[in-house]
């Protein structure tokens, strides 16, 4: 076994693919794999996106990255228990956010628009990127550090192991860590001008790729320093860089990924050898996918399957990051062959990629270990996780 940094002793997810554990294992390796939505309402052209389901989302009231984090903490009903047991103060909240409260800004600046006036409950303090912790935190009671990371597509995993170091430093015993956004017309017609999205559902690391679709949704997990009864995975080890090559252009070298990678691989005290499972950023642009496969390549060779999952689920941005925790417990735990989860895209891998993209689902034929999850993001900030199995 890996070394461990933390344990994860409880989690909650919805994306597209599904709300909870459950329903996203299902997805990830259902036959047919295809939840995304035609859109016409977030940009100049209709678009695929992953879209929850309002079915699955409570409290209307609650703007709606509020709606999609209280459905994550719906799948934790002994977190309330766990937090009284620690003491509030020795809990703490660490989230990634880049969307927050924009899509009720941007309904009331179309009534005010349309009307002349906003709606009467409207609060700029929704657009706030700490509102989404201060959700959290409000909730429980949590009395610890409370603060949002927002370092665009990579949110999610930094604040996973910023909460990580909250509890070596000895700050906290308990963090709620993750990151979760919501559709917007803003981001959507961000990642447009930049000639970003695709028209069509995305084809991670495929010849065809043309653009990403984006999505919503994330994860939430619970961080304790030492394993209890409750924990189910461990986060082995992770490592962040920044290569700043440019404003939103990856550095076509991968040099930072790459080190991202090796950092996550040393911390966690692990050969390139011993990751069952790369899963991939994999956004599905042109570019983004040949730096990931160059610096997947010089590490791990073709010798271990590289995977991404962006069509299931659409790119949910600060979430994305956490979501890769959520997609790592979907192979490590309850899957006792070993099954892998096969790159998802409609079209073939492109071969002049020099990594092992997984085309179609593998067995291992014993319980995955491991898997180093990556995120990356605009000014080449990037973050690599290795995830281990208990």
């Amino acid at each position: 076994m890996p070394r461990c940094r933390a344990y994860i002793e409880s989690l909650g997810t919805i994306s597209a693919a599904g709300v909870g554990l459950k329903q996203l294992r299902r997805s990830l390796f259902a036959p047919s794999r295809n939840y995304l939505q035609i859109r016409r309402n977030l940009c100049e052209r209709p678009v695929p996106v992953g879209a929850v389901n309002d079915a699955w989302l409570g409290a209307a009231h609650l703007p709606r990255t509020a709606r999609l984090i209280d459905a994550c903490l719906l799948q934790m009903p002994d977190l309330a228990r766990r937090i009284a047991q620690t003491g509030a103060h020795r809990c703490a909240v660490v989230l990634g956010s880049s969307t927050s409260g924009m899509p009720e800004v941007e309904a009331a600046m179309q009534m005010r628009a349309d009307t002349g006036k906003l709606p009467e409950d409207f609060c700029i303090r929704t657009l706030n990127l700490n509102e989404p912790a201060g959700f959290i935190a409000d909730r429980f009671g949590i009395r610890g550090p409370v603060y949002t990371i927002s370092n665009a597509c990579a949110s999610g995993a930094m604040a996973i192991l910023s909460g990580i170091e909250l509890l070596e430093s000895g700050l906290s015993d308990l963090v709620i860590a993750g990151g979760v956004d919501s559709l917007s017309r803003f981001t959507t017609s961000g990642f447009a001008a930049l000639e970003a999205v695709s028209d069509a559902p995305c084809a991670p690391f495929s010849r065809e790729r043309r653009g990403i679709n984006l999505g919503e949704g994330g994860a939430l997990v619970v961080l304790v320093r030492e394993k209890t009864k409750k924990s189910f995975m461990a986060v082995a080890g992770g490592f962040e860089t920044c290569d700043a090559h440019h404003i939103s252009a990856p550095d076509p070298t991968g040099s930072g990924a790459q080190r991202a990678m090796l950092g996550a691989l040393a911390d966690a005290a692990l050969s390139a050898a011993e990751i069952d499972l790369i899963s991939a950023h994999g956004t599905g642009t042109v570019h983004n996918d040949q730096m990931e496969a160059l610096a997947a390549g010089r590490i791990f060779g073709k010798n271990v399957p590289l995977a991404s999952y962006k069509r299931l689920t659409g790119h949910t941005l600060a979430g994305a990051g956490a979501l890769q925790a959520a997609i790592a417990a979907a192979h490590l735990t309850e899957n006792p062959t070993g099954r892998l989860a096969a790159n998802a895209s409609n079209h073939p891998a492109d071969p002049e990629l020099p990594a092992w993209v997984l085309e179609e689902p593998r067995e291992l034929g014993r319980p995955v270990k491991t898997v180093l999850a990556n995120a990356f993001a605009f000014g080449g900030s990037n973050a690599s996780i290795v995830f281990g199995a208990l």
